[in-house]
């Protein structure tokens, strides 16, 4: 089987089954490999139990996935090494990475998983987050867009996740409250949005554009989704804080796929940057599509 893996992290704590489960059946849908890796540094205590205790959390999850998913083609490895490091080794030649989530993604459960957190940051491959209670949710495919220019894979990749999926595509927008520039910003992503719904009829795609900030905006729409698929840009100026992409992959309603894209248009801030550039994401999504 060609391409890259499907890759998951498994702790062995009974939400990993969950986590193995979907990330076999995506790894299914995309035909890839799945690849279980458990991870952890045992370099003190009794290293022949805790290679035991590892061999068994591969051994069962590698039982889930394939139950899960019959006729997925996996492979389980264990990593000698702290996980945040063994996670951003793998997803070196990963297609996509999935891991699991502390909690049941409300906020009451407190802060992120801080693997979770680190990993985020760091990875510059798609990363999957699933927790327990949300793992089995259907509904459509929901993809956050800011700009479409710089956001054009995300988009591409929200289409194929809804493409497999054989459902709906919708495309969130969050403008700020009352924005000058609402009716024309509204008008591009409508453009664009008939632009996608007409290249399969195996996806029908929707718009939402919304006045409100992005992170209730998805917050609400991914409560009804099977997916949502937001993009992480690169951090600016060395500022470190927690991200909107972050703390939609810790409290969703449902899987969230993080990716990474371009950093934003030069003017950061809605209006004509936001218009121009979704201008230019129908342009060139026109000329993808013809080429």
């Amino acid at each position: 089987m060609s391409g890259r893996p499907v890759v998951v992290g498994v702790t062995g704590a009974p939400s990993s089954h969950a986590t193995a489960r979907w990330a076999a059946r995506e790894a299914l849908a995309r035909h890839r490999v799945l690849r279980i890796v458990h991870a952890a540094d045992y370099d003190t205590g009794d290293v022949p139990a805790w290679h035991r205790h590892a061999r068994l959390v591969l051994s069962r999850a590698a039982a889930t996935a394939r139950g899960a998913a019959p006729g997925v083609v996996l492979e389980t490895v264990l990593v000698e090494q702290p996980p945040v490091a063994a996670l951003e080794a793998e997803a070196l030649g990963a297609e996509l990475l999935v891991l699991g989530a502390v909690g049941s993604g409300h906020p009451a459960d407190g802060p992120a998983d801080p693997v979770l957190r680190r990993v985020l940051d760091r990875v510059r491959v798609p990363v999957a987050v699933v927790h327990a209670s949300t793992a089995e949710g259907t509904g459509p495919v929901v993809v956050g867009l800011e700009y479409p220019r710089t956001d054009a894979e995300l988009l591409h990749d929200a289409h194929a996740c809804a493409r497999r999926r054989g459902g709906v595509l919708r495309i969130v927008h969050a403008l700020r409250p009352g924005h000058a520039s609402a009716p024309a910003v509204t008008a591009v992503f409508a453009e664009l949005a008939r632009h996608w719904d007409e290249r399969s009829d195996a996806v029908d795609v929707e718009l939402e554009v919304v006045d409100d900030r992005p992170l209730p905006a998805l917050l609400r729409a991914a409560e009804h989704a099977g997916l949502l698929v937001v993009g992480a840009r690169p951090h600016v100026g060395g500022l470190v804080r927690r991200s909107t992409p972050e703390e939609l992959a810790c409290l969703a309603a449902c899987p969230v796929l993080v990716r990474p894209v371009g950093p934003a248009p030069g003017r950061d801030a809605q209006g004509a940057s936001t218009a121009d550039s979704a201008r230019r994401g129908v342009a060139g999504s026109s000329r993808s599509s013809t080429g």
